[in-house]
This record gives structure tokens, C-alpha cells and sequence, in this order.
């Protein structure tokens, strides 16, 4: 068996990895801009020594980046698909974590996206295997979570066939399994699809609810007496009258999760830690800020709505099966497996958020998160990958994505909803506000969180692009508190912002360019009219703009409104001969602007 097949990852046999309507009970969160998701500070128990933010788990998720987004082909097949579709929500998962916003623009996620787009059915070419095909179903399920994670709204008929995967391919005892083992549940493949119709419901996705109650069902009457599941359990319609796998680390957490997980799914458990309570509070938020979530299905379905369960359940089988799997976990539990190594604590950790918003509580493994860390201390690599370790285990990238998983705490991040905006009375935080909730609950925005001094040690080495983009969101608060600095340390400012508009990095520039506007000084209009001759138009443009403001020519010197558009592209969506007419048109910008200024100020200097 291939170590780098993926599906080999979930169960020792796998040889591949990779309705009537239900509605979102509404969740509240905070609003965000459209790419921005808002992270909420854990919830988990078990964090007593360390947690996603801690500086050890921090330095090991930025080095084990250096192994995900490697530029690498994808391979064909379910495979390289299966492979990249879980790296890519790795990344994603990190940086929802630690910089508040998917990455759309990363290169490997963008690629993995668009290698999942092009395998889903296409019109007239009824030859080519499609995703809906695959023997196995855990790449559909990862695909279906990263098109989710990475845009539900734009990728709903994508996400919406793979639901319609789940419900075909459910087989009569509630199991999923491969293709041609039409009569086996299989536990390592249900749990993926158990994971995606919690992150299908997450972000607003209608489906069968009795999808998510006859596979709730199946993992309930698949546990034997003792507590533990199996990778194939043997029931009354599996011909072979033996299990198929002996009780393994891998399938105990595998099957206490889904318990868990379907049960909050079909909501039969009321959360006691509810994320809902958690960032729906008041307290920070200004009252004109009415929170909500827009489910992606809002227009169809109403069985979504409410606090009460979804579906009908045996609660004494339920809290047998918990019970039961609970004091297994608890006497089974080892950060150290002997196969699928990092495949099993990802399922620990969907296992201990899902026990713990039930519960409140991780009695008997409170402590799992800090052996599990220290753990992974000693098996990272120096390169940040998570090698192999076992007789049957993952490969470094596939190991190395369901670490990251774990570190920052993937179903924390997962389950804070996608988010939008209402203003009553249209004051207050703007709609693409980016705020954050402080570690007393108190929600801010992010220009309340960065002063001026903060702003200028970010522009001058160490930041990355993200803090950068979203310190250029926000600068309202800082030119303020500029604007009441003594004169000796406004000039020193000043001309380290004059300056930045010739920096290498896009960010910094950009800065530079919309402080210097929003000052409103005619100080600045030298910088501002070199920035017209940015190589990225986008600048140019904000620089256009910002001396409209200053010279109060708000009217008179204009763009046509084709160069404005085209000015706020970015550059790699130009065509050659767009952007040969943009450098012309800002050209004559730029001299009208000149000459108006050297009217006014006869002799000043212009910067090079």
C-alpha cells in the first residue's frame, strides 16, 4: 500500500484519499469585511499551558507553512486532489487563525481551488470522471470544505452537488464506504462526510436533515459494547460476519467526534459554551450595529430556524454512546499512535470542541492540547514538516497540513460562521470594518487597536503583508493623532511617509499615500504627485484622489470613469493594452497636476 495514498491516511484498508430541507439555525457574528473572517479567542479547557496564539504553537505553524505552500504540481487523480485540497485548507485554517482573512490570494490555495473547479461535472463531456465519481468520498468532502472556507457564496452550485453526493451515496444503514463495497460502512469516510455537512450548515447550506440523523445513527449502533469503533464495523448487512480493522486510536477519535459532532449538527445538545452567546453580547459594540449572519440558502427553507432540535433521537442511546466513548477516549488517550499519526489528532481535536460545547467541560483528557503540543515539539522537522512516524502514516505535506489543523485549533476557526453587516441609521462602524473581539470580550475595530506609533514600526521592517493590508484599511484614528504631535516630531514623521512612497513593497506605499491624503496638507502634494507615476495603479489612483481633496478641485481635475476602473484592478487582470493606456492617461495626470502646483508654489522642489 502507497503511503501516498490518502485514503490510506484515514484507515489501514483505504486505497485512495484523497433532502428535505434543513436551514442554519442563525448564528451571530461579527461583521467583517467581505474576505474576513473574525476568530474568536478559544473556548477550549484543556489549553492550560499553551494555545493557538501561544508563541511555541505560533513559531511551529509559521514553519510548517514553509512546507504547504510550496509551489508544487498537483497530481492527478483523487490522490493529488485529495492532497491539495487538505493542504490548501491547512492554509487557510492558519491564516483565518492568526491574520483574520482567507487567503484568497495565495498562490497554492488558488490553485488547489481551481484544480477542484475543473473536476466537477461539465455540460456535454459525459466521458470525463467528475468529483461525484470517485470511489471514495473523502476527497468530495475536503473539496466541498475548502470551496466553502474559501468563497460558500460564489461556489454554491459546486458545494450544493456534493450535498447532493452525500445524500445518494448514504447507504441504507446510514454509512458511507466506497462504491463497490455498497453493503460496508466504512468509519474513517463517514466521518469526513459528517464534517462537511457541519461546515455545509456552518455556512448556511440547506440539506437533508435526514442525512446528518441516519449517519448520527449508524456511528451510535457501529460502537461496540466496550465503548470503541472499528474502521469497518460488522452489523447485521455486512456479508463478511467479521469487523474489518481491530479498535485503533484513529477510529476511537473518529467515532467519538462524529457522536458529538452530528449530535450539533442535528442539535440535540444546547451548546454550553455557545460561540452564538459568546460574540452576540453587547458590550464594546456601538448600539447602531445590529449583527447577523446571511446564510448562503436564504431564501429557501425553514427547517433551520430555531433552538430546538432538528430531528427526532433516542437520547438515552445518545448519552450511552457518549458516555461510553467518552471513558474510552480517556483510557485509550496517547498524543503518540502507531499509524496515521496526525490524521488522528485532527479528529482529537474535532472530538474535544464538539464534547466541550456539549458538555462544557473535557473531563478525563483536559489536558490533551498540552501534551499533544509538546508531542509535535519533538517531531517537527527543522524544515516545519511533520515527517512520518509508524508503519502506516502519512506523508510529510499530508501529515504536515493535519498538524497545522490541530495547532490552531481548526474546529474554533471552522465554526465561527461566515459574517455580513447591518447599520441602523447608517452611522457607526462601516460595513468593511474589520474588528476583533479583545481578550475581556470587548469588541473593537482594528484602527482602535493601532496607534500611530504602532503604524510606523510596522511600516519600517518586520511586517507582512496581511498586517500591512489591513493597517492600510484603517489609518482614521492615526492621522488624527498625527495631527496633534509636535511640530519636531511631525516633520520627522512626515518625511519617513514622503518617503515610503518609493518603497519596494506595495503595502508600505500604499500607506504612505492614503496617510499623506488624508492629512490634507500641501506638504504632501510633491509625494503625492510622484506617486502618480506608481507602477501599480492602484496607488496612483488613491494619490489622484487624495490631491482632488487637497486642492479642493474635487470636480475639475478628473479621470474618465473607464481609467478609475480600470486604475483599481490589480495589475496581473490587465490586458497590455489597458495598461499601456493607463500609463498614458496618468502621464497627462501627472503634468496637469504639476503645473497647477508650480503655479501655486513657484519653485518647489518635486520629488525625482
Amino acid at each position: 500500500m502507497s503511503l501516498m495514498n490518502l485514503t490510506a491516511i484515514a484507515s489501514p484498508r483505504a486505497a485512495r484519499l484523497g433532502f428535505g430541507r434543513l436551514r442554519p439555525l442563525p448564528c451571530f457574528a461579527l461583521v467583517l469585511a467581505p474576505a474576513l473572517m473574525l476568530l474568536a479567542p478559544s473556548f477550549a479547557q484543556a489549553q492550560k499551558k499553551y494555545f493557538p496564539d501561544h508563541p511555541d504553537v505560533k513559531k511551529m505553524c509559521d514553519k510548517a507553512m514553509n512546507v504547504l505552500a510550496k509551489s508544487e504540481a498537483i497530481a492527478p487523480g483523487s490522490r493529488g486532489s485529495g492532497a491539495a485540497a487538505l493542504r490548501a485548507l491547512a492554509i487557510i485554517q492558519y491564516h483565518k487563525r492568526y491574520n483574520q482573512r482567507v487567503p484568497k490570494d495565495h498562490p497554492y490555495v488558488e490553485r488547489a481551488v481551481e484544480h477542484v473547479l475543473g473536476e466537477f461535472p461539465k455540460g456535454g463531456d459525459s466521458n470525463k470522471k467528475s468529483i461525484i465519481d470517485e470511489a471514495e468520498m473523502y476527497y468530495p468532502c475536503l473539496a466541498m470544505i475548502l470551496l466553502a472556507e474559501y468563497d460558500a457564496q460564489k461556489y454554491k452550485s459546486q458545494i450544493k452537488t456534493i450535498l447532493k453526493m452525500i445524500k445518494d451515496r448514504q447507504l441504507s444503514h446510514g454509512g458511507h464506504s466506497y462504491k463497490h463495497e455498497p453493503q460496508n460502512g466504512d468509519t474513517s469516510q463517514t466521518q469526513f462526510v459528517a464534517l462537511a455537512l457541519s461546515v455545509a450548515k456552518t455556512h448556511g447550506f440547506n440539506f437533508n436533515v435526514e442525512v446528518a440523523q441516519r449517519s448520527l445513527d449508524w456511528f451510535v449502533k457501529s460502537q461496540k459494547p466496550n465503548g470503541t469503533w472499528v474502521y469497518k464495523p460488522n452489523f447485521a448487512n455486512n456479508p463478511n460476519g467479521k469487523d474489518g480493522g481491530p479498535p485503533s486510536l484513529s477510529m476511537q477519535a473518529a467515532g467519538a467526534s462524529s457522536v458529538y459532532l452530528l449530535a450539533d449538527v442535528l442539535q440535540l445538545f444546547k451548546r454550553v459554551k455557545s460561540l452564538d452567546k459568546t460574540l452576540s453580547g453587547s458590550e464594546g459594540l456601538p448600539g447602531n450595529v445590529r449583527i447577523h449572519v446571511k446564510p448562503v440558502d436564504d431564501d429557501e427553507g425553514q427547517a433551520f430556524r430555531g433552538q430546538g432540535p432538528l430531528a427526532k433521537f433516542d437520547r438515552g442511546r445518545l448519552s450511552g454512546a457518549t458516555n461510553k466513548g467518552n471513558a474510552t477516549m480517556a483510557r485509550m488517550f496517547s498524543p503518540k499512535s502507531s499509524s496515521w499519526q496526525y490524521y488522528y489528532l485532527y479528529a482529537v481535536e474535532r472530538y474535544a470542541y464538539f464534547r466541550e460545547q456539549a458538555e462544557g467541560n473535557l473531563k478525563g483528557m483536559d489536558d490533551w492540547y498540552d501534551r499533544t503540543i509538546e508531542f509535535m515539539k519533538k517531531s517537527q522537522a527543522n524544515d516545519g514538516g511533520f515527517p512520518p512516524l509508524g508503519t502506516k502514516t502519512e506523508k510529510t505535506p499530508i501529515g504536515t497540513a493535519f498538524a497545522v489543523l490541530v495547532m490552531v485549533r481548526s474546529s474554533e476557526v471552522i465554526n465561527l460562521p461566515p459574517t455580513g453587516s447591518e447599520l441602523k441609521g447608517g452611522e457607526g462602524f462601516k460595513s468593511d470594518t474589520v474588528l476583533r473581539q479583545g481578550k475581556n470580550g470587548e469588541i473593537k475595530s482594528l484602527e482602535a487597536e493601532k496607534n500611530l506609533a504602532d503604524t510606523l514600526e510596522l511600516m519600517k521592517a518586520g511586517a507582512t503583508d496581511e498586517q500591512l493590508r489591513e493597517v492600510a484599511q484603517t489609518l482614521k484614528k492615526q492621522i488624527v493623532e498625527f495631527r496633534t504631535k509636535s511640530d519636531k516630531s511631525r516633520g520627522k514623521t512626515n518625511a519617513f511617509l514622503r518617503s515610503m512612497v518609493k518603497a519596494n513593497n506595495y503595502y508600505r506605499r500604499l500607506i504612505a499615500v492614503r496617510f499623506l491624503a488624508g492629512e490634507q496638507d500641501m506638504d504632501n502634494v510633491p509625494a503625492l504627485i510622484y506617486a502618480l507615476g506608481d507602477p501599480d495603479f492602484r496607488i496612483a489612483i488613491e494619490a489622484h484622489d487624495g490631491l482632488r481633496l487637497i486642492s479642493r478641485k474635487i470636480d475639475s481635475l478628473t479621470v474618465s470613469s473607464r481609467t478609475r476602473t480600470n486604475a483599481k484592478r490589480p495589475l496581473k487582470v490587465l490586458s497590455g493594452e489597458e495598461k499601456s493606456l493607463l500609463v498614458s492617461e496618468f502621464a497627462l495626470v501627472k503634468k496637469n497636476w504639476t503645473d497647477w502646483f508650480l503655479k501655486i508654489r513657484p519653485g518647489a522642489e518635486l520629488f525625482d
